[in-house]
């Protein structure tokens, strides 16, 4: 028999690990009239594996944010999809910025990130 203490560690490690074990890389488009997106900050009971340290500049449209999924069993500010961002590529840059408390959304008014194939 399976005890209520396995069913609650799974439960837990579902809810707090990234669903992703490898960075997966996502386009930023607002599906309105906004240029981009502001950073957000890990949602409740997470943490960004690179804490510490100034974020880069807001994304615009176009950045290629990477990094690992999250589903939250409850929305965080109107979604339950997060990306943790570990990695940042402005539109026409030539390198990554280190995105440390670095987090995004995957709605807003619509689908803001998008698969890059």
């Amino acid at each position: 028999t399976v005890s209520v203490l396995y069913w609650l560690a799974v439960f837990l490690r579902k809810s707090t690990m990234a669903d992703s074990q490898q960075p997966q890389s996502f386009r930023l488009q607002h599906p309105g009239s906004c240029t981009g997106m502001f950073w957000r900050r890990a949602p409740p009971g997470l943490q960004h594996r690179e804490a510490g340290g100034a974020q880069p500049d807001w994304p615009r449209n176009g950045a290629v944010l990477t990094g690992f999924v999250h589903h939250l069993p409850q929305p965080h500010e109107g979604d339950t999809q997060w990306l943790e961002v570990v990695e940042y590529l402005p539109p026409g840059a030539g390198k990554p910025a280190p995105t440390p408390d670095c987090w995004m959304q995957f709605h807003q008014g619509g689908q803001l990130l998008h698969p890059v194939e």
